[in-house]
């Protein structure tokens, strides 16, 4: 593994850590609150949905392309299987960064983009979701777990 891409895989289990306390800490009557969005309407669904992205991008590593990937996320019953699951998903993507030497190209829909942009858009949709997910837990209400808070560095 190159150093950029231990780098970019420090800032990726930084947020996923945040995404995971936020699934641990959360009651399931948060997690499951109704969100002003057309999908993804809840928090529980939005990380089920980030979990699935970061295996369909790991999965593109060793396939050398995101086409073809199956984007339709699975329904987990609870969040402990769905925990579980994410951990298998960090595990293997890991396992395949390892192996990187950073000349890994993967045709995005026709457009090909090296490994650490690759890498760097999944960690922007993991951030991009967390961001809307401390929106709104603040405007529903939900309080957001210290140890977030903390980590992130959030205030008010």
């Amino acid at each position: 593994m190159t150093l950029s891409l231990k780098g970019q895989l420090a800032d990726w289990k930084y947020a996923r850590g945040n995404t995971i306390r936020f699934l641990q800490q959360l009651t399931d009557k948060d997690l499951n609150r109704q969100l002003p969005r057309k999908t993804f309407v809840t928090i529980y669904q939005q990380i089920i949905e980030m979990a699935w992205v970061q295996r369909c991008f790991t999965k593109a590593i060793d396939a050398k392309t995101l086409n073809d990937m199956d984007w339709e996320s699975p329904a987990y019953a609870t969040k402990e299987e769905l925990l579980e699951q994410m951990a298998l998903f960090d595990e293997r993507m890991i396992q395949i960064l390892e192996k990187c030497d950073g000349t890994e190209e993967i045709d995005w829909f026709g457009q090909s983009k090296n490994i650490n942009e690759h890498i760097s858009s999944l960690q922007s949709h993991e951030m991009m979701h967390l961001g809307q997910i401390i929106a709104f837990c603040h405007c529903l209400g939900i309080s957001i777990p210290q140890d977030v808070s903390k980590s992130m560095h959030l205030t008010g």
